[in-house]
């Protein structure tokens, strides 16, 4: 067995298993910072938190250590989101992440490891207000 099927078989024994939860207050001054920094003016964000707001609220990182052991560096492979209720200045949120798939393929400077992570957050009302599916790439 090559060291780098030792560290993806490692790491698909972490497929479903959750990190910590990590709750954060949605509070006006960090709304309102994170709204100047990406520019964007809309008068909505006064009440509520822009959607991508959740990544700079709660980021969710689950340190997988055994993916150290596979290449030398990291690329970000990009994120999608899927939004069930507006987050608004006040609310409570909860981020919880898990490990949904690993996979290896080749690229044209050799092999790349793919890490699919999932965040789930909800409300201080256990409302769930959306769903973050994200690629960290290992090369």
């Amino acid at each position: 067995m090559s060291a780098t099927t030792s560290v993806i078989d490692r790491l698909r024994a972490r497929i479903g298993l959750e990190g910590p939860p990590i709750t954060a207050p949605v509070e006006a001054g960090h709304v309102r910072r994170f709204v100047e920094a990406i520019g964007d003016p809309n008068p909505r964000w006064n009440k509520e938190a822009p959607p991508t707001f959740l990544v700079a609220l709660a980021p969710v990182s689950l340190h997988l250590a055994e993916a150290e052991g596979y290449g030398k560096g990291w690329l970000n492979g990009g994120n999608q989101f899927e939004y069930f209720a507006p987050v608004v200045i006040g609310d409570r949120i909860t981020a919880t992440g898990r490990v949904a798939d690993v996979y290896e393929k080749p690229g044209s400077t050799g092999n790349l490891l793919f890490i699919i992570f999932e965040t789930e957050y909800v409300n201080q009302r256990g409302e769930q207000v959306a769903r973050l599916k994200g690629t960290a790439i290992r090369r």
